[in-house]
């Protein structure tokens, strides 16, 4: 496989403390597979390697004020997995990607360098949703799509879903990527992702690129 560097781009998504640090609201629950995919060694490698051959676009999570004051309380926007982040402890307070802790930043592994674009008002699952990335990739004709970051069923597979559905072509990194249990991870790369694009890992991504 050869890609065009030209109309490539890595999109990173949630590379964050309340993620990837000991103390994060979520940590806990992705910890063991972080550790047993290496994910942050591929990215932190893959990132390095790429950067200057191809576009690099982070996509976090935006964070919210403390007690949630953007969402009505009871409201829909307080169900499903943002109700359950509400509620999580961290080791700076209750609730995730709250504004003013280290939650909501991007981990020293991983930071941003000179280049790099960070797109900003993630607020739901799917990057494309209430974010200018699909305003970014068509600005900078892109047409190879590479998906990194976590977690693989909830963010990352409904941004694959959308890329595809906008007509990129999607390629999810697989071991830049990472969720909670073995039984999520081998869902998405086995069932779902072959169905939207092609699955790879960071070494053939970076052969393609070379």
């Amino acid at each position: 496989m050869k890609l065009d560097r030209e109309k490539t781009a890595i999109v990173l998504i949630e590379p964050q403390n309340d993620f990837l640090t000991p103390g994060g609201t979520m940590y806990q629950h992705i910890a063991e597979q972080l550790e047993k995919r290496d994910t942050i060694n591929h990215l932190v490698r893959l990132l390095d390697q790429a950067r200057g051959k191809v576009k690099i676009i982070y996509v976090p999570f935006e964070a919210f004020k403390p007690g949630f004051p953007e969402l009505k309380p009871g409201g829909p926007g307080t169900e499903g997995l943002r109700g359950i982040e509400m509620e999580m402890e961290a080791d700076w307070g209750t609730g995730a990607w709250l504004e003013g802790t280290p939650g909501p930043e991007i981990i020293d592994p991983l930071l941003p360098q000179d280049g790099d674009i960070i797109v900003r008002g993630k607020l739901t699952l799917d990057a494309f949703h209430s974010t200018a990335l699909n305003y970014l990739l068509r600005a900078n004709e892109i047409e190879h799509v590479a998906l990194a970051g976590f977690h693989t069923n909830w963010c990352v597979e409904a941004t694959a879903r959308s890329a595809y559905d906008l007509g990129f072509r999607v390629m999810v990194i697989k071991d830049c990527t990472a969720t909670d249990t073995d039984r999520e991870q081998d869902y998405a790369e086995e069932v779902i992702f072959p169905r939207i694009g092609k699955v790879i890992t960071a070494d053939e991504f970076l052969s393609a690129i070379s």
